[in-house]
């Protein structure tokens, strides 16, 4: 089924501002309202809670951006001889991809995180940042 312009504008425009709003809300609100909390282990929890929650819509919003976005390459490898189709459709590819990557090393930067944190031992009650390091 061929996406129609208006359609592919839409999920892609929609799309990347759900997918960069939403991590640009991460990155600034939750991260920033995290450094109220002032247990580590406590932060960590909330942040990996948060950014769990966020990894759904962020996936969906990516997949509405891209799936728009190949409407609109469809659109433009018939119109690649108008003047600035073909650059214009090159920028958009190399800006998808730069932010894909970025999207794929902050997952797997919070995966190690989340593999550290798994490997790392509990404090008992009454220990932690405040009374000393954690004794396992």
């Amino acid at each position: 089924m061929a996406l129609t312009p208006p359609v592919a504008r839409t999920l892609h425009d929609v799309g990347l501002a759900a997918w960069f709003g939403g991590s640009l809300m991460g990155v600034t609100g939750l991260n920033g309202a995290l450094d109220a909390v002032g247990d580590p282990a406590e932060r960590e929890r909330l942040a990996g809670a948060g950014w769990s929650g966020w990894g759904r819509i962020g996936t969906a919003a990516t997949a509405a951006h891209l799936l728009g976005g190949a409407g609109l390459l469809a659109r433009d490898a018939v119109r690649r001889r108008e003047p600035g189709v073909a650059a214009a459709a090159a920028t958009r590819t190399a800006l998808t991809g730069a932010a894909l990557a970025a999207s794929a090393w902050a997952g797997a930067l919070g995966r190690r995180a989340r593999r550290r944190r798994a490997r790392t031992p509990r404090c008992a009650a009454g220990s932690g940042w405040r009374s000393g390091p954690c004794r396992s």
